[in-house]
């Protein structure tokens, strides 16, 4: 089982949230790709700065996180990788050496940042998730 966090940086604007949000949902996952779960989170500042310690905010775009847990990078691989934008090599302003850029969505303000996290140990609580939002 595997983790994969994705951190959306999206322009500010309802407009730009409400296509993120569209585009998101829009993604569609076959039901028997290897994905357990899948969620679309929102930083929330709590009023006691004891819940605020992990700054991945900023003023300058809204971030949005989705907590996908995934059977392997396979899997995750076959079913998302298509939604993945593919690098090609580009020329930066004021050099002629390629580089690898990535296009981006119109609301977003900076490319997606993913990571893997691997699950060390597990502990079972006693609630049981809620139903699902968006049943596929």
């Amino acid at each position: 089982m595997l983790i994969i966090l994705v951190h959306w940086m999206i322009k500010n604007g309802y407009e730009n949230e409400k296509a993120f949000k569209n585009m998101w949902q829009s993604m569609k996952i076959d039901p028997n790709s290897g994905l357990y779960r899948e969620i679309l989170t929102k930083p929330v500042e709590a009023e006691d700065s004891k819940f605020n310690t992990f700054n991945i905010t900023s003023p300058s775009y809204s971030t949005f996180i989705n907590v996908g847990i995934w059977k392997d990078l396979s899997s995750f691989d076959a079913a998302v990788g298509k939604y993945i934008q593919a690098p090609e090599k580009r020329c930066p302003l004021n050099s002629n050496k390629e580089m690898l850029a990535v296009y981006r969505e119109k609301f977003e303000f900076k490319i997606r940042e993913r990571i893997i996290l691997e699950k060390i140990q597990d502990r079972m609580g006693g609630s049981e998730l809620p139903e699902a939002d968006l049943l596929e």
